[in-house]
């Protein structure tokens, strides 16, 4: 623990020393020296005698529902005095005197758990079915641009996450790749191929696992690599036709990562989450062109995320919650069962199409 008097001499050292490493500009010290000070003034007046283990949590959500509530500050300006003080528990010698574990923006900010109802419905808004994921689809299709239209299958029927998707190697797919950097095709249509997702790409890089694409959308990666390593020229008769460039053709046996930028380098997070917003909105232009009747704004409420709550909704309609909570990667149930919405109709089918009757 830390005797709140002796917390300015610990300032002190804190702010030399960070000083001495970061160059920082007198100003930001004194703006730094500030926000933490304004902290320990308020335990002082609190008549709080000291820091622990046990209550340092505490006082620090209390500090910034002070701020909040009785000093009027606005969300982002407290934003900015905690993450200094946070920044200041957290160093080394403080966090030896108290004791605590490491404590992060989302320890101390208090969130009210949502009621699980409520938080299918949101979910289930956002979700699409599966005719709505298909003709979003079918308007990349339509552009003709292969990359565009393979990541986002793969994201509707994987269900991994943004930045599991950009880090994905080619051998995280688990088919063999034949000696162009194809990948080789299952002899059924209808196999089911694993994706290896690597710890260290994964949320809190903890454990490996394993989700899934359909043998249409493996398709759809070979057709992008395809694309990648031709160019269209002209021939004799003045018609384009694809060549393959040795060059790039010679790259690709060796590529390692899957998805790529323009400049043949590993893509963006931002360049995927652009991709999405700009079929978005291409989709619900289809939708006004053709005088569609739909009840889903694509370019308001698609995007990355939304396309994995598409995914695992559309595995929880097969697949129990606990195998769908091992797909999606979420480290508890309750996580996962948010994702559960099936159409009551699509169960009485289902139960129909089985013969689920009971003899008593």
């Amino acid at each position: 623990m830390i005797e709140v008097d002796e917390l300015t001499d610990y300032l002190d050292e804190y702010l030399e020393e960070k000083q001495e490493v970061k160059n920082l500009t007198q100003e930001t010290i004194q703006k730094q020296t500030f926000n933490i000070s304004k902290f320990i003034e308020y335990l002082e007046n609190k008549g709080i005698d000291e820091l622990n283990s046990g209550n340092v949590k505490k006082q620090l959500r209390h500090y910034r529902r002070y701020c909040l509530k009785q000093r009027g500050n606005k969300r982002t300006t407290v934003k900015t005095y905690m993450m200094n003080i946070l920044e200041f528990i957290n160093s080394e010698d403080v966090q030896e005197e108290i004791q605590h574990d490491t404590i992060k923006m989302k320890d101390i900010i208090e969130v009210k758990a949502e009621d699980p109802e409520t938080a299918k419905k949101r979910i289930e808004k956002i979700s699409l079915t599966r005719p709505q994921s298909a003709f979003f689809l079918d308007t990349i299709k339509q552009s003709g641009n292969k990359r565009d239209y393979a990541i986002c299958r793969t994201f509707i029927d994987s269900g991994i996450r943004l930045k599991e998707l950009v880090l994905l190697n080619k051998q995280d797919i688990q088919v063999p790749i034949d000696k162009k950097g194809f990948f080789e095709l299952p002899n059924d249509s209808n196999e089911f191929i694993e994706i290896y997702l690597r710890a260290e790409t994964t949320k809190g890089e903890l454990k490996d696992r394993t989700t899934f694409i359909t043998f249409d959308t493996l398709i759809s990666l070979n057709d992008m690599i395809r694309e990648r390593i031709t160019k269209l020229r002209k021939n004799t008769n003045n018609v384009y036709k694809p060549v393959i460039q040795r060059k790039k053709a010679a790259i690709e046996v060796n590529r390692e990562e899957l998805f790529t930028n323009i400049k043949g380098n590993r893509i963006g997070k931002r360049g995927v989450q652009d991709i999405v917003k700009k079929y978005a909105n291409l989709t619900d232009d289809r939708i006004e062109t053709e005088g569609l009747d739909c009840p889903v704004n694509y370019g308001k409420n698609v995007s990355v995320h939304i396309l994995r709550h598409t995914a695992l909704s559309h595995y929880a309609e097969i697949l129990t919650v606990a195998e769908v909570q091992t797909i999606a990667g979420h480290s508890n149930s309750q996580t996962t069962d948010k994702y559960i919405h099936v159409d009551r109709e699509q169960m009485k089918q289902k139960l129909k199409a089985n013969n689920m009757k009971f003899n008593i």
